[in-house]
């Protein structure tokens, strides 16, 4: 049975996931990378090769068409399944999450469109700039996938993200109650963790605490 590295074979595996039939078209990004439309996920060229070279996707020779996945790519994911051990499935993103929520109300402060910034470390975005608030990537994702958020691509390469109509309403859902934002209390328990009541509420030691987005 082939292996591939395992960057290849989650790139087959998205491709795979989101090829109904017409192909997925990636979007070209910074530093040589192409962009998942669905995900959002950033791959380096290199880890396309392994799966053209191979046979398991296609292109047509043609870098500017759709990604579509063969029927040797499929055999091939059907044998990694076969042969793999079953895995813990892992938490989907939660939009309500203290983390979305706080990152929803940083959003609601610009009303153009944000530049989200990817760099380090790895897996975390921040808005505008290296020093811009930031969260983990699952959780601009999980606010965008809510309806709280777009995201756009630039023909620059770059992504801007906009807050839209429900997630002002959203951000602005107690305002007055979390106007000095939310208690801290447990988010060192994991990533997204903490308590979802507003900073300094009554009486201080009964919280409300969520296990968080992480997806560790």
């Amino acid at each position: 049975m082939d292996t591939l590295k395992p960057a290849s074979e989650k790139l087959l595996r998205e491709i795979a996931k989101y090829d109904t039939g017409a192909g997925v078209r990636f979007h070209s990004g910074a530093a040589g990378r192409y962009i998942h439309p669905n995900t959002l996920a950033a791959y380096n060229a290199r880890t396309f090769y392994p799966l053209t070279g191979r046979g398991y996707v296609t292109d047509d020779e043609n870098n500017s068409a759709p990604m579509r996945i063969t029927e040797a790519g499929r055999q091939l994911l059907a044998h990694l399944d076969a042969a793999a051990k079953p895995k813990r499935k892992k938490k989907p993103p939660n939009p309500e999450s203290p983390a979305a929520l706080k990152l929803l109300s940083a959003l609601a402060e610009h009303t153009e469109p944000v530049l989200i910034y990817s760099g380090q470390p790895r897996g975390v975005w921040r808005l505008g700039s290296r020093d811009g608030f930031s969260a983990r990537t699952n959780t601009y994702l999980a606010i965008v996938e809510a309806g709280y958020a777009e995201i756009a691509h630039s023909f620059a390469g770059g992504q801007r993200i906009t807050i839209t109509d429900t997630g002002r309403k959203r951000a602005a859902g107690k305002p007055n109650a979390f106007a000095n934002g939310v208690c801290p209390y447990g988010e060192d328990q994991g990533q997204g963790a903490g308590c979802i009541l507003p900073a300094g509420h009554k009486p201080a030691n009964r919280h409300v605490v969520t296990p968080g987005d992480d997806d560790a």
